[in-house]
């Protein structure tokens, strides 16, 4: 029977702006896609800093990242990563991040999953996510999927933003691949190229065509949310929800009443 992964990152509490609350949003995570209407997965936590709450599931494991946290002192290849990056601090996470979810697709793979997805621990599944993926899988011969649409969140809104296209420039948590197009990388490699197959997640896609010849499957519903924090690398937080004309503007074309059943579905607490 099919079986689905998550590797779900978790940021070190050394780059970590709001420990607890970086740990109120993994669970949130977490909880939702536990709670999937297809029950037959795997949650791979990769963590430097132990979390103090761990819920039980027998299909979630927490794993110590083995090769630890880097600083910015410690890295050796401080010059690629920061031509990248143009960010020391950048640099210090997507370098972590990255190995992780490298490191938590190898014991995936190891453990017979069938498809692997990297998942933000601030972002939120709609409990049918994986219920439509194996009505499509095709008996493990689709090569994948990708969300094209979703939604951004801030806690406390009374409603979501569409986000009716090109998700994955947002977001990394936008892609499900099949075990074979995610290669496992030696992990003595000071390579980014190495590393960069779900955190470069804008061209996760392309790559995939060039370079297997595999097309990916778009969901065709908005079936994630992407949880807008003050800590979002991206700064999403202030061009989504500040108070400059285009964010507000954006808002009333694009806002989406939060009701109750979307708040079930995606397991929003306000």
């Amino acid at each position: 029977m099919t079986q689905f992964a998550f590797i779900i990152p978790l940021r070190p509490k050394a780059e970590s702006a709001d420990w607890q609350g970086d740990k109120v949003l993994l669970n949130r995570t977490i909880e939702s896609v536990l709670r999937q209407t297809y029950t037959n997965l795997r949650i791979y936590v990769l963590y430097t800093d132990a979390p103090d709450v761990q819920p039980a599931d027998p299909r979630l494991v927490y794993v110590e990242f083995p090769f630890g946290y880097q600083s910015w002192d410690d890295l050796k290849n401080k010059e690629e990563l920061f031509s990248k990056f143009k960010s020391k601090q950048k640099a210090v996470r997507r370098w972590d991040k990255a190995r992780k979810l490298c490191y938590g697709s190898k014991l995936a793979k190891e453990a017979g999953c069938n498809y692997l997805m990297a998942l933000d621990s601030d972002d939120l599944l709609s409990k049918h996510f994986l219920t439509y993926l194996f009505s499509t899988s095709d008996a493990n011969k689709c090569s994948g999927w990708y969300l094209d649409k979703g939604y951004l969140y801030k806690d406390g809104a009374g409603f979501l933003i569409s986000v009716p296209r090109y998700m994955c420039g947002l977001n990394g948590s936008t892609h499900m691949l099949h075990r074979d197009l995610v290669e496992i990388p030696d992990f003595n490699s000071l390579d980014w190229n190495d590393y960069n197959l779900f955190t470069d997640h804008g061209w996760v896609r392309g790559r995939m065509k060039k370079y297997y010849d595999a097309e990916l499957i778009p969901v065709p519903k908005a079936m994630l949310v992407y949880v807008v924090h003050r800590s979002n690398m991206s700064q999403v937080y202030q061009k989504e929800f500040g108070f400059n004309l285009k964010a507000i503007i954006k808002r009333i074309l694009r806002g989406v009443k939060l009701t109750a059943a979307l708040k079930e579905e995606f397991n929003i607490s306000t």
